[in-house]
Protein backbone atom coordinates (compact mmCIF):
# COMPACT_ATOMS: atom_id res chain seq x y z
CA UNK A 1 0.00 0.00 0.00
CA UNK A 2 1.32 3.41 -1.00
CA UNK A 3 0.26 6.55 0.83
CA UNK A 4 1.30 10.17 0.66
CA UNK A 5 1.28 12.61 3.55
CA UNK A 6 0.44 16.29 3.34
CA UNK A 7 1.30 18.79 6.06
CA UNK A 8 -0.70 21.99 5.58
CA UNK A 9 0.91 24.67 7.72
CA UNK A 10 0.41 28.35 8.32
CA UNK A 11 3.20 29.39 5.94
CA UNK A 12 3.75 26.36 3.70
CA UNK A 13 2.35 23.02 2.61
CA UNK A 14 4.66 20.00 2.47
CA UNK A 15 3.61 17.06 0.28
CA UNK A 16 5.57 13.87 0.89
CA UNK A 17 5.84 10.44 -0.67
CA UNK A 18 8.25 7.64 0.24
CA UNK A 19 8.69 4.99 -2.45
CA UNK A 20 11.36 2.30 -2.90
CA UNK A 21 13.55 3.96 -0.29
CA UNK A 22 13.30 7.37 -1.93
CA UNK A 23 11.80 10.46 -0.31
CA UNK A 24 9.89 12.64 -2.75
CA UNK A 25 8.58 15.96 -1.53
CA UNK A 26 7.41 19.36 -2.62
CA UNK A 27 6.83 22.53 -0.62
CA UNK A 28 4.51 25.36 -1.66
CA UNK A 29 3.57 28.55 0.23
CA UNK A 30 0.21 28.90 2.00
CA UNK A 31 -0.64 31.84 4.32
CA UNK A 32 -3.88 33.01 5.92
CA UNK A 33 -5.50 33.54 2.51
CA UNK A 34 -4.94 29.93 1.45
CA UNK A 35 -8.15 28.31 0.11
CA UNK A 36 -9.35 24.73 -0.38
CA UNK A 37 -9.10 25.32 -4.12
CA UNK A 38 -5.37 26.03 -3.80
CA UNK A 39 -4.89 22.90 -1.69
CA UNK A 40 -6.70 20.79 -4.27
CA UNK A 41 -4.72 22.29 -7.16
CA UNK A 42 -1.33 21.68 -5.53
CA UNK A 43 -2.29 18.12 -4.53
CA UNK A 44 -3.31 17.35 -8.11
CA UNK A 45 0.00 18.66 -9.43
CA UNK A 46 2.00 16.61 -6.96
CA UNK A 47 0.08 13.40 -7.70
CA UNK A 48 0.33 13.93 -11.45
CA UNK A 49 4.11 14.21 -11.21
CA UNK A 50 4.55 10.93 -9.32
CA UNK A 51 5.72 7.94 -11.35
CA UNK A 52 3.72 5.46 -9.26
CA UNK A 53 0.13 5.01 -8.15
CA UNK A 54 -1.10 6.08 -4.72
CA UNK A 55 -3.70 4.22 -2.69
CA UNK A 56 -4.54 6.81 -0.04
CA UNK A 57 -3.75 10.32 1.18
CA UNK A 58 -3.33 11.60 4.72
CA UNK A 59 -3.80 15.32 5.26
CA UNK A 60 -2.66 17.06 8.46
CA UNK A 61 -4.54 20.26 9.32
CA UNK A 62 -3.67 22.99 11.87
CA UNK A 63 -7.04 23.12 13.57
CA UNK A 64 -10.05 21.14 14.70
CA UNK A 65 -10.77 18.08 12.55
CA UNK A 66 -13.99 16.12 13.02
CA UNK A 67 -14.67 12.50 12.00
CA UNK A 68 -11.40 12.37 10.09
CA UNK A 69 -13.05 14.13 7.16
CA UNK A 70 -13.97 17.76 7.95
CA UNK A 71 -12.11 20.88 9.08
CA UNK A 72 -14.30 22.52 11.73
CA UNK A 73 -12.00 25.41 12.61
CA UNK A 74 -8.51 26.64 11.81
CA UNK A 75 -7.31 29.90 13.34
CA UNK A 76 -4.13 29.60 11.31
CA UNK A 77 -5.85 29.00 7.94
CA UNK A 78 -9.40 30.34 8.39
CA UNK A 79 -10.54 29.69 4.81
CA UNK A 80 -10.11 25.94 5.30
CA UNK A 81 -13.03 25.80 7.76
CA UNK A 82 -15.65 23.52 6.24
CA UNK A 83 -13.22 21.81 3.86
CA UNK A 84 -13.93 18.09 3.75
CA UNK A 85 -12.48 14.98 2.15
CA UNK A 86 -15.26 14.85 -0.46
CA UNK A 87 -14.00 18.14 -1.84
CA UNK A 88 -10.48 16.71 -2.07
CA UNK A 89 -11.43 13.31 -3.47
CA UNK A 90 -10.75 14.42 -7.04
CA UNK A 91 -9.32 10.98 -7.86
CA UNK A 92 -10.21 7.49 -6.67
CA UNK A 93 -7.86 7.87 -3.72
CA UNK A 94 -9.10 7.52 -0.17
CA UNK A 95 -8.45 10.71 1.78
CA UNK A 96 -8.18 10.94 5.58
CA UNK A 97 -7.77 14.10 7.68
CA UNK A 98 -6.07 14.48 11.04
CA UNK A 99 -4.99 17.38 13.22
CA UNK A 100 -1.37 18.22 12.47
CA UNK A 101 -0.06 17.70 16.00
CA UNK A 102 -1.87 14.38 16.31
CA UNK A 103 -0.20 13.40 13.05
CA UNK A 104 3.18 14.25 14.60
CA UNK A 105 2.24 12.10 17.60
CA UNK A 106 1.36 9.17 15.31
CA UNK A 107 4.79 9.46 13.74
CA UNK A 108 6.69 9.71 17.01
CA UNK A 109 4.69 6.87 18.59
CA UNK A 110 5.64 4.63 15.67
CA UNK A 111 9.30 4.98 16.73
CA UNK A 112 8.84 5.27 20.49
CA UNK A 113 7.06 2.60 22.52
CA UNK A 114 6.82 4.90 25.55
CA UNK A 115 3.22 4.58 26.87
CA UNK A 116 3.22 8.16 28.22
CA UNK A 117 4.24 10.53 25.46
CA UNK A 118 3.38 14.14 24.61
CA UNK A 119 4.25 15.83 21.32
CA UNK A 120 4.20 19.62 21.45
CA UNK A 121 4.36 21.55 18.18
CA UNK A 122 5.37 25.21 18.24
CA UNK A 123 5.03 26.83 14.85
CA UNK A 124 2.64 29.49 13.62
CA UNK A 125 0.39 28.20 16.44
CA UNK A 126 0.83 25.87 19.42
CA UNK A 127 -0.86 22.53 20.08
CA UNK A 128 -0.11 19.09 21.48
CA UNK A 129 -0.92 15.42 21.04
CA UNK A 130 -1.01 12.95 23.94
CA UNK A 131 -0.58 9.23 24.47
CA UNK A 132 -1.16 8.18 28.09
CA UNK A 133 -1.08 4.63 29.43
CA UNK A 134 -0.59 3.52 25.84
CA UNK A 135 -3.81 5.18 24.61
CA UNK A 136 -4.11 8.17 22.31
CA UNK A 137 -6.11 10.91 24.05
CA UNK A 138 -8.47 12.64 21.63
CA UNK A 139 -11.39 13.95 23.69
CA UNK A 140 -15.11 13.60 22.95
CA UNK A 141 -14.83 15.38 19.57
CA UNK A 142 -11.21 14.62 18.81
CA UNK A 143 -10.13 18.15 19.70
CA UNK A 144 -8.06 17.51 22.83
CA UNK A 145 -4.68 19.21 22.90
CA UNK A 146 -5.45 22.81 21.88
CA UNK A 147 -2.79 24.13 24.21
CA UNK A 148 -2.46 27.37 22.25
CA UNK A 149 -5.92 28.41 23.44
CA UNK A 150 -4.93 28.13 27.12
CA UNK A 151 -5.69 31.52 28.80
CA UNK A 152 -2.87 33.23 30.69
CA UNK A 153 -3.21 36.46 32.72
CA UNK A 154 -0.79 39.22 31.73
CA UNK A 155 -0.37 42.93 32.41
CA UNK A 156 -2.26 43.47 29.14
CA UNK A 157 -5.19 41.34 30.27
CA UNK A 158 -5.92 37.68 29.64
CA UNK A 159 -4.21 36.35 26.52
CA UNK A 160 -3.98 32.84 25.17
CA UNK A 161 -0.70 30.99 24.74
CA UNK A 162 -0.76 31.39 20.95
CA UNK A 163 -0.83 35.16 21.40
CA UNK A 164 2.15 35.04 23.76
CA UNK A 165 4.47 32.27 22.57
CA UNK A 166 3.72 31.17 19.01
CA UNK A 167 5.76 31.89 15.92
CA UNK A 168 3.03 34.20 14.66
CA UNK A 169 3.09 36.20 17.89
CA UNK A 170 6.88 36.55 17.74
CA UNK A 171 6.77 37.98 14.22
CA UNK A 172 3.90 40.30 15.14
CA UNK A 173 5.77 41.69 18.14
CA UNK A 174 9.03 41.96 16.21
CA UNK A 175 7.24 43.55 13.22
CA UNK A 176 9.55 41.54 10.99
CA UNK A 177 9.73 38.29 9.03
CA UNK A 178 11.45 35.15 10.30
CA UNK A 179 14.69 35.71 8.39
CA UNK A 180 15.03 39.21 9.82
CA UNK A 181 14.42 37.94 13.35
CA UNK A 182 17.12 35.26 12.94
CA UNK A 183 19.56 37.89 11.65
CA UNK A 184 18.81 40.25 14.53
CA UNK A 185 19.32 37.44 17.02
CA UNK A 186 22.72 36.67 15.53
CA UNK A 187 23.55 40.37 15.82
CA UNK A 188 22.57 40.25 19.53
CA UNK A 189 19.77 42.77 19.08
CA UNK A 190 18.53 43.26 22.65
CA UNK A 191 14.94 44.13 21.75
CA UNK A 192 14.54 40.95 19.69
CA UNK A 193 16.26 38.87 22.35
CA UNK A 194 13.76 40.20 24.88
CA UNK A 195 10.82 39.22 22.64
CA UNK A 196 12.21 35.71 22.14
CA UNK A 197 12.98 35.26 25.82
CA UNK A 198 9.48 36.38 26.82
CA UNK A 199 7.83 34.10 24.26
CA UNK A 200 9.95 31.16 25.33
CA UNK A 201 9.07 31.85 28.95
CA UNK A 202 5.37 31.66 28.19
CA UNK A 203 5.94 28.37 26.36
CA UNK A 204 7.67 27.21 29.53
CA UNK A 205 4.46 27.91 31.45
CA UNK A 206 2.64 25.72 28.94
CA UNK A 207 5.19 22.92 29.38
CA UNK A 208 4.94 23.15 33.16
CA UNK A 209 1.15 22.94 32.92
CA UNK A 210 1.39 19.82 30.75
CA UNK A 211 3.72 18.13 33.24
CA UNK A 212 1.55 18.98 36.23
CA UNK A 213 -1.68 17.84 34.58
CA UNK A 214 -0.52 14.75 32.71
CA UNK A 215 2.71 13.58 34.40
CA UNK A 216 4.15 12.34 31.09
CA UNK A 217 7.38 10.40 30.90
CA UNK A 218 8.50 12.21 27.75
CA UNK A 219 7.75 15.41 25.83
CA UNK A 220 8.95 15.85 22.26
CA UNK A 221 8.96 19.37 20.80
CA UNK A 222 8.86 20.26 17.14
CA UNK A 223 8.06 23.30 15.03
CA UNK A 224 9.85 26.20 13.41
CA UNK A 225 9.77 28.51 16.43
CA UNK A 226 12.32 26.28 18.18
CA UNK A 227 14.90 27.55 15.69
CA UNK A 228 14.92 31.02 17.24
CA UNK A 229 18.10 31.36 19.24
CA UNK A 230 17.37 31.32 22.96
CA UNK A 231 13.67 30.40 22.66
CA UNK A 232 13.96 26.72 23.61
CA UNK A 233 16.39 27.47 26.44
CA UNK A 234 14.09 30.13 27.93
CA UNK A 235 11.17 27.70 27.77
CA UNK A 236 13.06 24.97 29.62
CA UNK A 237 14.33 27.39 32.26
CA UNK A 238 10.85 28.72 33.09
CA UNK A 239 9.31 25.24 32.93
CA UNK A 240 11.84 23.78 35.34
CA UNK A 241 11.58 26.71 37.75
CA UNK A 242 7.80 26.41 37.93
CA UNK A 243 7.39 22.62 38.02
CA UNK A 244 7.39 20.41 41.10
CA UNK A 245 10.86 18.80 41.18
CA UNK A 246 9.58 15.22 41.36
CA UNK A 247 7.38 15.68 38.31
CA UNK A 248 10.13 17.49 36.42
CA UNK A 249 12.64 14.73 37.13
CA UNK A 250 10.21 12.09 35.90
CA UNK A 251 9.85 13.75 32.48
CA UNK A 252 12.48 13.96 29.75
CA UNK A 253 12.17 16.72 27.15
CA UNK A 254 13.66 16.47 23.66
CA UNK A 255 13.58 18.25 20.33
CA UNK A 256 12.14 16.14 17.52
CA UNK A 257 14.46 14.52 15.02
CA UNK A 258 13.66 15.23 11.35
CA UNK A 259 11.07 17.75 12.53
CA UNK A 260 10.60 19.03 8.96
CA UNK A 261 8.91 15.81 7.87
CA UNK A 262 7.33 14.52 11.08
CA UNK A 263 3.81 15.85 10.49
CA UNK A 264 3.64 14.70 6.86
CA UNK A 265 5.04 11.29 7.81
CA UNK A 266 2.46 11.01 10.58
CA UNK A 267 -0.35 11.86 8.16
CA UNK A 268 0.98 9.20 5.81
CA UNK A 269 1.07 6.56 8.56
CA UNK A 270 -2.41 7.58 9.70
CA UNK A 271 -3.84 7.15 6.20
CA UNK A 272 -2.12 3.78 5.77
CA UNK A 273 -3.50 2.52 9.07
CA UNK A 274 -7.04 3.63 8.17
CA UNK A 275 -6.83 2.12 4.73
CA UNK A 276 -5.72 -1.26 6.09
CA UNK A 277 -8.60 -1.49 8.59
Amino acid sequence: MTAIGIDIGGTKMLMLAEYNGERIFRTVPTGRDCTPEKIQKEMERFLDDLSFSVDCIGIAIPGLVENENTVVLSDVLPHLAGMDTDFLRFTNKHVYMINDVKAALVREASFDNNPDLVVLMVGTGIAMGMKLNGQFINGCKGWAGELGSMPIPTNEGIRNLDELASGASILARAKADANTVHTQLEEEDESIKEIIHAAGGYLGIGISTIIHLLNPNKIILGGGSLQYKGYYEAALQVAKTNTLPNLWDACSIHKAEEATYMVAQGAMLFASSKQSM
